[in-house]
């Protein structure tokens, strides 16, 4: 994405904070020409006027009010973000957020994107010595060290982790500027970017893509797959709007959880399976053949540990196949006896296709939770709202979903 000069955005900033171009120049250290040369390229960038100036007083037009919103968050990040690092490190950066380009905080976020510089170059479309050179320099205007050495291979220390970011959520925030204009002139062809865990991909991610699409044709959408722990750092650093699927218990304070509904994992097995359409499978059953289990960490796994443990002779893990991928699972349940435990939103395509079933047995355990995850402070563009709304009403809607055999899945049940 092409994000505006940080300085010019300071510039503009500052004219609205005083009504005056002229003390804007001032302030931010450049002529009057300059300073108007400035404001011209800014409302270039953006396609459309940002300032109405009269005689000695600059005001916002509805767009300008827009870009200044998203730029004051924008700044207060870098800011606030400088202080802190000052004083969790004490460094001598002291002026730094003044001096940070929109260079340096791009550089950060491809570092923490992918782990390295040679990748950070990839994606910035510039030479690893390039992007090397510039992230340094931010590292010397913060006046602490952002990177570390770790055998042949640099990271980023704690402090470069959390500079990233704030980095990366102010070069968000800048990001949905553009978009906000945009939908000002009733174009919502901005980027919704989700993600999604395993609960979640089969059904709801996209079946509100498809209604959204519907009514923004030009909108864009992202979905990430990854495990919990990934796509939790992706939220906090500003990779992704949001994060769907199932809920966990413990989480920062700069995140935030909204419940969706609640649900029951089932037994599943191939449709051939010797226990498919049985009545009243017991434990013992269920003990005897082989399982496809999440991994370790999950809700599923923990649900699956659970019930492992009341198998007549214990835990059977020889044998037992882990995976996260709905793909692999699904392959293996057609070709083979195991068993596996998965919600009948993973399921619905593969139960009314006849390739899967559900066994006879009620998976005991408290029900477990689908939701949204999001930062706390998070302000969504319309259409990035639009997808949340769509997310509420697919879940609302959906019915319980007839499985072959006559067999039925419950039906979702509001959360609480």
């Amino acid at each position: 994405m092409d994000y505006p000069n940080l300085r010019h955005i300071r510039l503009f900033c500052a004219c609205l904070r005083t009504g005056s171009l002229t003390r804007a120049a001032d302030i931010v250290g450049v002529t009057q020409p300059a300073a108007s040369q400035a404001i011209s390229r800014l409302e270039d960038r953006f396609g459309t006027r940002l300032l109405e100036r009269g005689p000695g007083h600059a005001m916002a037009t509805p767009a300008g009010r827009v870009v200044q919103t998203r730029s004051l968050r924008a700044l207060d990040l870098i800011r606030t973000g400088c202080q802190r690092l000052q004083a969790d490190s004490g460094s001598r950066g002291s002026g730094a957020d003044a001096r940070l380009t929109i260079s340096h905080l791009r550089a950060l976020q491809a570092f923490a994107q992918t782990g390295g510089f040679p990748g950070a170059a990839r994606i910035l479309d510039q030479s690893g010595a390039a992007v090397q050179r510039t992230a340094r320099n931010a590292e010397a205007i913060l006046g602490t060290s952002l990177f570390e050495a770790d055998g042949r291979a640099t990271r980023f220390t704690g402090a470069g982790r959390a500079v990233a970011r704030w980095a990366g959520l102010s070069l968000k925030e800048l990001g949905n500027a553009t978009e906000e204009v945009q939908e000002l002139r009733g174009k919502f062809d901005g980027l919704v970017s989700v993600g999604a865990l395993p609960m979640a991909r089969t059904t709801i991610v996209p079946d509100a893509i498809a209604s959204l699409a519907l009514t923004h044709p030009l909108a864009r959408f992202e979905i990430l797959e990854g495990s919990y722990e990934q796509l939790l750092s992706d939220l906090e650093m500003g990779h992704i709007d949001f994060l769907i699927g199932a809920l966990r218990s413990r989480l920062t304070p700069t995140l935030g959880q909204e419940p969706l509904f609640d649900f029951r994992l089932a037994v599943v097995a191939g449709a051939g399976h010797p226990l498919s359409g049985r009545t009243n499978v017991s434990l013992a059953e269920l003990a005897s053949y082989p399982w496809v289990v999440a991994r370790k960490g999950t809700p599923n796994r923990s649900t699956f540990d659970a019930l492992a443990a009341k198998f007549p002779d214990g835990p059977q893990m020889q044998g037992t196949v882990e995976t996260g991928s709905l793909t692999a699972l699904r392959g293996i349940l057609m070709q083979t006896d195991r068993l596996a435990l998965l919600s009948r939103h993973q399921l619905r395509h593969e139960l009314k296709a006849g390739f899967l079933a559900l066994l006879n047995y009620e998976v005991p355990g408290k029900p477990l939770s689908i939701g949204i995850t999001t930062r706390r402070n998070w302000q969504p563009t319309a259409l990035q709202a639009e997808y949340l709304v769509a997310i509420r009403r697919v879940v609302a809607t959906e019915e319980a979903v007839s499985a072959p055999g006559g067999s039925r899945l419950p039906p979702l049940k509001a959360a609480e």
